[in-house]
C-alpha cells in the first residue's frame, strides 16, 4: 500500500492497513505529519494568543506561587512565557518522538512477553505511529479552533470539548480528578481501538478483546502513574 493509502486505510479499513503495516513497517509518515502540525501549532499560539496569558493562569492555580510578591511572581511569568515556546518546539521534534519510542517498547514488553506475540520492535513501532492518525484530525481542529475563537477565550490545556475534564472548572477541582477526567478523551480512546487492531492483526493469534485488554490495562497504568503525580505535586 501506498502512504496516503495507509493513512485513509487506518480510518476506513483499519485491518487491511495495519496487515500491510505490520509486513512492511514503515513508521515515518504519519509521525513526521504529527511532528509538523505540533510545531505549527505552537507557532500559530504563540504569534495569535501568545503564552502569558497562559502562563498567568497557570501561576494562579499554583498554591506554592501565592505565597510569593507581585514583582517575583510576574518575573516568573516573564521567564516562563520566554521558554515557553522553546519547550513547545522541542517537546515537538524531541519529546513526541521519544515518548513514541517509549511507549511502543512497553508495548513490545506487554504482547510479546507476557502474550508471547510474535513481534519485533519495528513492528510495533510502525503500528504505534500509524495508530496515532486520529490525532491528525484533532491537531487540524484546534488549529480551527485557535484561529477562530477569541485569543482571550482560548483555553490552551482544552482547546476542543473532546475529554470529560474540559467540562470541569479548572480552577476548583481537583488537581488528580481533572487529570483523570481529562484523559478520558475521545481521541484517546480511537486511538487505543487502532492499536488493539494493529496488534492483533500483525499477531494474528491474538483476538481482538485480547489485544485491547492488553492495551487499555497499559493506558490505564500510564493514567494512574499522571493522576498519581497529579495528587502529589499537583
Amino acid at each position: 500500500m501506498g502512504e496516503f493509502s495507509r493513512l485513509s486505510g487506518v480510518i476506513w479499513e483499519p485491518g487491511t492497513a495495519f496487515r500491510d503495516v505490520a509486513a512492511h513497517p514503515r513508521w515515518w509518515p504519519p509521525l513526521v505529519l504529527l511532528v509538523l502540525l505540533s510545531l505549527t501549532f505552537n507557532y500559530s499560539f504563540t504569534q495569535h494568543v501568545g503564552w502569558d496569558r497562559f502562563m498567568r493562569q497557570q501561576m494562579e492555580t499554583n498554591p506554592r506561587m501565592q505565597n510569593m510578591d507581585a514583582a517575583t511572581r510576574d518575573q516568573a511569568i516573564t521567564n516562563g512565557a520566554r521558554f515557553a515556546p522553546i519547550m513547545g518546539y522541542a517537546g515537538a521534534v524531541v519529546g513526541f518522538p521519544l515518548f513514541a519510542l517509549v511507549a511502543a517498547g512497553l508495548f513490545l514488553f506487554v504482547f510479546r512477553t507476557m502474550l508471547g506475540a510474535d513481534l519485533s520492535y519495528r513492528q510495533v513501532f510502525a503500528i504505534y505511529c500509524y495508530a496515532l492518525v486520529p490525532l491528525i484530525f484533532s491537531s487540524l481542529m484546534m488549529l480551527a479552533v485557535l484561529f477562530l475563537k477569541d485569543p482571550e477565550q482560548f483555553d490552551l490545556q482544552n482547546p476542543i470539548l473532546t475529554n470529560a475534564g474540559a467540562f470541569l472548572d479548572s480552577l476548583s477541582t481537583p488537581k488528580w480528578l481533572y487529570s483523570l477526567a481529562s484523559s478520558i478523551d475521545v481521541f484517546s480512546l480511537w486511538v487505543l481501538a487502532l492499536l488493539a487492531t494493529g496488534f492483533s492483526a500483525a499477531a494474528r493469534k491474538l483476538s481482538w478483546s485480547t489485544s485491547f485488554a492488553a492495551v487499555v490495562g497499559t493506558w490505564a497504568v500510564y493514567v494512574l502513574l499522571k493522576v498519581g503525580w497529579a495528587a502529589m505535586f499537583g
